[in-house]
């Protein structure tokens, strides 16, 4: 009697997909983070080179930029699902937008208490409050946020009641101020620094604002593009079209916006403003701006978003081009204004310092005799 040979199932071929290229980035990040990390624990701030220009402002602009992938993306998703009434598809998303914007958030928090020579004295702003600095503002509300989103992430990993869906309700409308204000005193803070002249402006919080809606926009629609269940219905389709035209309006708005901003800046030539954009254009860093920024992150991506046949795939990789190249934004606010003071004030410095070695090399017997103005000074 002839055996059968019995025909093993065959296995499904191991693929690359978003989600598994994603972790895999991110344990590659994870891994080469974690020297700098273990440096910074071992060895304080000597590492880091905070005192210079460049790495400073690459620590801070990349808080920034956290900041407002976290707050803008939650701002913008609240405000078109409960103000606008987008509820076609962009619900589905929300949990995984509250776990993206608390893992964002984190990192931010990381980042910038590794910046400072004590983290764990944190909490001293907490107990002991001044509430004239901005910075102590900006902990409080970083803190109450963080509040906000584990309790909306908590919501929606718990079955749906009337209950909780009241409450989520009023988290979601008591987000949307405290992220303006979160965004905006980041702004200001740095518009206050009576040191350096080139931040110091009025419209420096309404940009950092424009710039949170414009990035968090970004990167609500490559979620959406990328991870969202349904690809293939209608819906799907619609939604992605209508943030794709969203995300394209934001983009002109925020071009418009720089380009008056920078012709403000020049028209007048106050010296330190002046320099910093000449910088930025002009500078040792000038393909930050032009390439990475106003290239690839600005003009690719309306190009991508202005043609007519539009896929999910290209809004998506708009979305994408914009998440990545956006960093040379608070790169180009933080970085310029640092280098400036070298330029501005080198002339100011020499002559200081031309002026203390000709006071060295006068001696007493040099000096005239200083007689006293009135009789009564002795």
């Amino acid at each position: 009697m002839a055996t059968e040979t019995v025909k093993q199932p065959k296995q499904a071929r191991w693929q690359w997909t978003p989600d598994r290229f994603l972790w895999a980035l991110g344990i590659a990040g994870l891994l080469v983070g974690g020297i700098g990390l273990a440096q910074r624990l071992l060895y304080g701030l000597r590492p880091t080179d905070l005192g210079s220009f460049v790495p400073w402002g690459l620590w801070v602009a990349a808080y920034e930029y956290l900041v407002w992938l976290e707050v803008g993306s939650l701002f913008m998703f609240t405000l078109l699902v409960y103000v606008f009434k987008w509820k076609e598809a962009l619900p589905g998303m929300a949990r995984m937008l509250y776990l993206t914007a608390l893992a964002i958030l984190g990192m931010a928090l990381i980042l910038i208490g590794l910046d400072l020579g004590h983290p764990f004295r944190a909490w001293y702003v907490l107990v002991y409050p001044q509430w004239g600095s901005l910075m102590t503002w900006m902990i409080w509300l970083h803190v109450i946020y963080m509040g906000v989103l584990l309790g909306k992430l908590f919501i929606e990993l718990r079955p749906p009641s009337e209950q909780l869906k009241r409450i989520g309700l009023m988290l979601s409308y008591a987000s949307m101020p405290m992220g303006i204000a979160l965004v905006v005193v980041a702004g200001s803070v740095f518009g206050v620094v009576i040191g350096r002249p080139a931040w110091q402006s009025s419209a420096l919080p309404l940009y950092f604002l424009l710039s949170a809606l414009v990035a968090g926009t970004g990167l609500l629609t490559f979620q959406f593009v990328l991870f969202y269940p349904g690809k293939r219905g209608e819906a799907y389709m619609n939604m992605a079209r209508k943030l794709g035209q969203l995300l394209l309006a934001l983009l002109i708005l925020g071009l418009i916006s720089s380009a008056l901003g920078g012709l403000v800046i020049l028209y007048p030539g106050v010296p330190a403003q002046a320099t910093a954009l000449q910088l930025t254009l002009f500078g040792p860093f000038w393909w930050v701006y032009w390439i990475l920024h106003l290239g690839l992150g600005v003009i690719v991506p309306i190009a991508l978003l202005l043609t007519y046949s539009q896929s999910a795939r290209r809004i998506g990789l708009a979305a994408g081009l914009l998440i990545v190249t956006f960093i040379a934004v608070p790169l180009n606010i933080v970085i310029p204004p640092q280098l400036v003071v070298e330029v501005v004030e080198k002339g100011l410095r020499s002559q200081v310092r031309m002026l203390s070695s000709s006071r060295r090399r006068v001696t007493p017997a040099r000096l005239p005799a200083i007689k006293p103005p009135c009789p009564s000074i002795r």
